[in-house]
C-alpha cells in the first residue's frame, strides 16, 4: 500500500502537470471509493458524486484534481 498523499502547496500545483485523462482512468477503475479516499484525502462524498455522475470531473477543484492525479501516477494508471 502506498502512502497517504500529503495536501499539497500552491507552489506544488503550479508546478506540476494535473492529467484529467488519468484521474478519469482512476474513477473509472475498479479501485475502491474509499481507497482512493484513504489515500488522497478526497472526501468520499465528492468521490461518490463523481462517480455516480452527479458531479462532473471538469468541475473538480483544482486541489482535487491534483491529489487525484497524483495518486494515479504513485499507483501506475496509464
Amino acid at each position: 500500500m502506498t502512502k497517504n498523499l500529503n495536501k499539497p502547496s500552491d507552489e506544488e500545483i503550479l508546478k506540476s502537470q494535473i492529467d484529467m485523462d488519468l484521474v478519469t482512468k482512476l474513477l473509472k477503475s475498479n479501485i475502491t471509493t474509499y481507497q482512493i479516499s484513504k489515500m488522497t484525502g478526497v472526501t468520499l462524498g465528492n468521490l461518490f458524486q463523481i462517480r455516480n455522475g452527479k458531479r462532473k470531473i471538469r468541475n473538480l477543484k483544482i486541489t482535487t484534481a491534483y491529489l487525484l492525479s497524483e495518486y494515479a501516477k504513485k499507483i501506475g494508471i496509464k
